[in-house]
């Protein structure tokens, strides 16, 4: 390993004691050692003497020499440490390339032009193309309706220009290098028809934002902020509020914000699809699971929503049989199908939501306390209408504007009167409540000012509740016996009652019923009060 010059064969230790000394047609030699960069030997480069004016100037220039072939030493093993490294990327990009081959799923690699580079063998197998016919081609080039805004991330396409009116499952992944575009990978997949659907569905979806959550009230605006703030992460979340307070609203937006933007958005109510279809909806099922099924099988939401969120919304409808197997699939992050045997690795964030008192159901034991802890990382609750009142003149404004464009209608207002109203309504159906009124308001009216007037009898009916809630609140207590406030209480529920609903017969029974009480028994308490 070390640097050497023989000048003379018989000075040198080396010749003495070797066999072929007599007969050596070298006359001197200098070498130099290749090493590795740990010092390992290569080989060596020499410069050897055949003749005595071969031999002078070696010595004469053996320094000019030295340095030469010291350089040229580095430089070779440097060389042969490439060509060692080559060869071993080279068997490491084989063994790449086998995998990406076996991959069920097609890929296409792109440089920053969206010129091909590369490609799997599926998709030569889905195109039924050759290698040849792809590289150097433009992706735009092969498919008929390729997005020239490839930033959405997921999305189908036709595949026309081939003939064949193939379609496809398109996702797209930005490769980066200082946060410049270097390259793109295409994961072309073709799905059945209603997978495809399902993808454009969840293009829809993703446009929905925060600023799609109106309100200026310190709760609505506290709830938005916390709900920006874990946008972000991963842990699992779960929106509570009463039914029609937006909370598949709130999921959509988190995901809109969340680094799995460009992923699907799966939502399933689990309070809407029967307790024996459920489990099939969420994990799909194999040809000839049971009876009933597709020969084809199913894809499951959880398989769609990969790479994406999954919104269960109605959680404390899940039934309990399906709870431990959910739990299952969040700390495993796989599931096998319905008849299936092969696990199928899922990574989604999930999100769900409910109505429902889950801290009472884990206490009865009709929810799983496992999986309530699993779910509850991050609880957002969102307030109730009739608690953020000064909410109601807002939305119902940006509501009476979209149903006018999305009706067609001419633009319209809300008299004062009207919003007054609105804001002392009860709302027990909350925003959702607010905007079927609305939609109501704008198919119905013909002038330019919505008033109290059009409102439907529904409205009236829960309006009079409420003001014989307001009017039961001003009776004067005092210098009154409890017996005394009591009928003065029954006789305003009645008068109001009847004031609302009519005093002919048919009316008294829908009284009655309401008051969960007979109809002799109403009777006689009008006959009481003196209410004709």
């Amino acid at each position: 390993k070390k640097a050497e010059l023989i000048e003379e064969k018989s000075d040198s230790k080396r010749c003495l004691q070797c066999s072929k000394n007599e007969h050596c047609e070298e006359f001197s030699t200098i070498g130099y050692p290749l090493l590795t960069q740990d010092k390992k030997a290569l080989g060596v480069i020499g410069l050897i003497a055949f003749n005595e004016k071969q031999k002078e100037y070696i010595y004469s220039h053996k320094e000019e020499i030295g340095v030469f072939l010291e350089k040229l030493s580095l430089l070779l093993a440097g060389n042969l440490n490439y060509e060692t490294t080559i060869n071993n990327l080279s068997l490491r990009n084989e063994e790449f390339l086998n995998i990406v081959n076996s991959i069920d799923y097609g890929i296409i690699l792109t440089d920053k032009n969206l010129e091909i580079k590369n490609v799997n063998r599926r998709v030569l197998n889905l195109l039924g193309l050759k290698k040849e016919d792809l590289l150097g081609k433009n992706i735009k080039n092969i498919f008929d309706n390729f997005k020239t805004d490839i930033t959405q991330g997921v999305y189908s396409l036709a595949d026309r220009k081939l003939g064949d009116g193939n379609e496809f499952i398109v996702k797209t992944i930005k490769n980066l290098l200082d946060d410049e575009v270097e390259s793109y990978i295409f994961q072309i997949s073709n799905y059945s028809k209603a997978l495809i659907n399902a993808y454009n569905i969840i293009g829809d979806q993703n446009n929905i934002d925060f600023e799609h959550i109106l309100g200026n009230s310190e709760s609505i605006k506290n709830t938005v902020t916390l709900a920006k703030q874990i946008s972000a992460g991963d842990s699992s979340v779960m929106i509570r509020g009463e039914s029609g307070t937006g909370k598949e609203l709130f999921a959509r937006a988190i995901h809109r914000n969340s680094k799995r933007k460009h992923n699907p958005y799966i939502a399933i109510n689990c309070a809407a699809i029967p307790d024996n279809l459920l489990e099939s909806e969420l994990f799909g099922y194999e040809e000839g699971a049971f009876t009933g099924a597709r020969s084809s099988g199913k894809v499951g939401r959880l398989e769609l929503a990969n790479g994406g969120t999954l919104f269960l919304d109605e959680i404390g409808d899940l039934p309990l049989s399906l709870q431990p197997k959910l739990l299952r699939v969040l700390q495993d992050g796989n599931f096998v199908r319905l008849g299936g045997k092969k696990p199928i690795n899922t990574n989604f964030r999930l999100i769900t939501a409910t109505n429902r008192d889950l801290e009472e159901m884990v206490r009865t034991e009709q929810f799983r306390e496992d999986l309530y802890y699993r779910l509850n990382v991050i609880p957002i609750n969102i307030p109730p209408l009739r608690k953020r009142k000064e909410d109601i003149g807002i939305i119902a404004q940006a509501k009476l504007e979209e149903y006018c464009i999305r009706l067609s209608k001419d633009h319209k207002v809300f008299s004062d009167e009207l919003l007054k109203t609105f804001e002392d309504f009860p709302w027990k159906g909350n925003v959702r409540e607010l905007e079927n009124i609305i939609e109501y308001l704008v198919n119905v009216s013909h002038g330019d000012v919505i008033t109290s007037e059009q409102l439907p009898p529904s409205f009236n009916e829960k309006s009079g509740e409420l003001k014989t809630t307001k009017e039961i609140n001003s009776i004067d207590l005092k210098n009154k016996t409890l017996q005394q406030m009591t009928d003065e209480f029954e006789r305003e529920v009645l008068l109001n009652l009847i004031t609302l609903y009519g005093d002919d017969t048919k009316a008294k029974k829908k009284i009655a019923d309401k008051l969960n009480i007979n109809l002799s028994t109403l009777y006689r308490k009008l006959y009481r009060y003196n209410i004709n």
